[in-house]
C-alpha cells in the first residue's frame, strides 16, 4: 500500500512547483480580496484535480497492465486511490486550516465559531465528489472521466455561484444548518465506503 501511494506522489513531484505557486497565488488573492473563500475553493479543487491526474499518469505509463502482474490484490490497488484522495482532498484542507483561520482573522471574516461547520461541509463535499468520480474514472478511464469531472465538479460550482442569492433565501435557519454540518461527514463517509465497494467490483471485472 505504501509503495502504491509513493508511486502516485512521485508522479506528482514534477508539478510540485506549479502546485505551490497556484496555492500561494490563491492565498494572496484571499488576503487582497479579504475573503478566505477563494483559498478554500482552490484547496477543494486542487485535491480533486490531483487525484484525477493520477489516473492520467497511470494510463500514460500503462501502470495497470504492470500492476496486475504483481502479487497485489485488486482491492489494494483501488484502496490506494481512495486513500490518496483522502490525503489530498481532506488532508490538504485540514493542513491549510491554520492559514484559513489567519486570513479570516486578518480580514475580519466569519466568526470563529462558524468556521468549524464550514470545514465539516467542505470535508463532506470532498467525500461526496470523490465518491462519484473515483468509480467513474476506474470504470471508464481518465479520457471519459474528464467529462464527468466537468459535470460533477465544475458545472455545479458555476451553477451554485450563479444562483447563490436564490439558494440563500431557501436555506433553513443557521442553527439548523450548523447542526446538520456537524453530522454531514458521517453521511459522506458512508457514501465513500459504498463507492469503494463499487469501484472494487468495477476494477475486478475490467479488462486491461
Amino acid at each position: 500500500m505504501k509503495a502504491l501511494l509513493l508511486k502516485d506522489f512521485l508522479a506528482m513531484k514534477s508539478q510540485l512547483k506549479m502546485i505551490i505557486t497556484i496555492l500561494l497565488l490563491f492565498i494572496a488573492v484571499s488576503f487582497f480580496l479579504q475573503d478566505s473563500f477563494y483559498l478554500v475553493l482552490s484547496i477543494f479543487i486542487f485535491g480533486t484535480i490531483q487525484v484525477t491526474a493520477s489516473f492520467t499518469y497511470d494510463e500514460m505509463s500503462h501502470w495497470d497492465l504492470y500492476a496486475n502482474t504483481l502479487p497485489l490484490e485488486k482491492s489494494e490497488i483501488v484502496k490506494s486511490k481512495y486513500i490518496l484522495s483522502l490525503l489530498l482532498s481532506i488532508g490538504t484542507l485540514l493542513l491549510f486550516s491554520p492559514i484559513l483561520l489567519l486570513i479570516n482573522y486578518w480580514t475580519n471574516g466569519i466568526p470563529l465559531i462558524d468556521f468549524l461547520p464550514i470545514i465539516c461541509l467542505m470535508t463532506t463535499g470532498s467525500l461526496i465528489i470523490m465518491s462519484f468520480l473515483l468509480p467513474i474514472y476506474i470504470k471508464f478511464g481518465p479520457q471519459k472521466g474528464r467529462l464527468f469531472l466537468f459535470l460533477i465538479v465544475i458545472l455545479p460550482i458555476i451553477g451554485f455561484n450563479a444562483s447563490l442569492s436564490f439558494i440563500l433565501d431557501k436555506l433553513p435557519p443557521v442553527e439548523t444548518l450548523q447542526k446538520l454540518s456537524y453530522v454531514s461527514p458521517i453521511f459522506g463517509a458512508i457514501l465513500f465506503i459504498l463507492s469503494y465497494m463499487l469501484s472494487v467490483k468495477f476494477y475486478e471485472t475490467k479488462e486491461f
